[in-house]
């Protein structure tokens, strides 16, 4: 069974981006080494941030994903994967609009992962537990069962969030959408990057 991880800067910034926008639906991509298809564990060091407003495949999103791999690859990494939040508080599945997006994923990765925001579970506390993960490959989607999803390291990631929630951090985070409102906003969030692993 693949074992899933992400980093304490991949969690904190999948969450702030959840908690900036609650009444919105938001969505991101979740950037990782490069592994073998034949891997049992993968872990994401980092996300990306993408839209709160439009989450559709668009033009914008194409260019979003372009400047993306090509700074991840710049860095030694690779778009393994997307995560989103549905507005609905209820709704913890993908609706056909977030297929769009990790499908594109998922013809440069394989396997990509799709992580959905379990927002009846978001807390000032919160932990792996909130983030529901599946696998795809070769177009089959396969659950990974909650106890093979940890964070690295665990009761670091889920310090370093309640401090930054509690520090209202999440109003800092820029994503792709607040990049092309203002293109002087880092969606790297190198600022927020830095905080995290101070609080780790």
């Amino acid at each position: 069974m693949t074992k899933v991880k992400f980093s304490a800067r991949a969690f904190c910034k999948i969450i702030l981006h959840a908690t900036k926008y609650p009444h919105c639906a938001v969505n991101g991509v979740l950037l990782a080494k490069p592994s073998t298809s034949f891997s049992k564990e993968i872990e994401f060091v980092d996300v990306v941030p993408l839209f709160h407003i439009c989450i559709n495949l668009t033009p914008m999103a194409e260019i979003a994903l372009m400047q993306i791999d090509e700074l991840a690859s710049s860095m030694g990494l690779t778009i393994a994967g997307y995560y989103a939040a549905n507005e609905n508080l209820r709704e913890n599945t993908f609706e056909k609009a977030h297929h769009k997006i990790s499908e594109r994923i998922a013809i440069n990765s394989n396997p990509s992962y799709l992580v959905v925001i379990n927002n009846t579970k978001l807390s000032l506390d919160s932990d792996a537990s909130v983030l529901k993960v599946s696998q795809i490959s070769e177009g089959n989607i396969k659950h990974i069962e909650e106890g093979n999803v940890s964070l690295t390291p665990s009761e670091g990631a889920c310090e370093a969030l309640m401090v930054l929630q509690q520090k209202k951090a999440h109003q800092g985070l820029v994503d792709f959408d607040n990049h092309l409102d203002d293109i002087s906003l880092d969606w790297m969030n190198a600022h927020l990057n830095k905080s995290i692993e101070e609080y780790i």
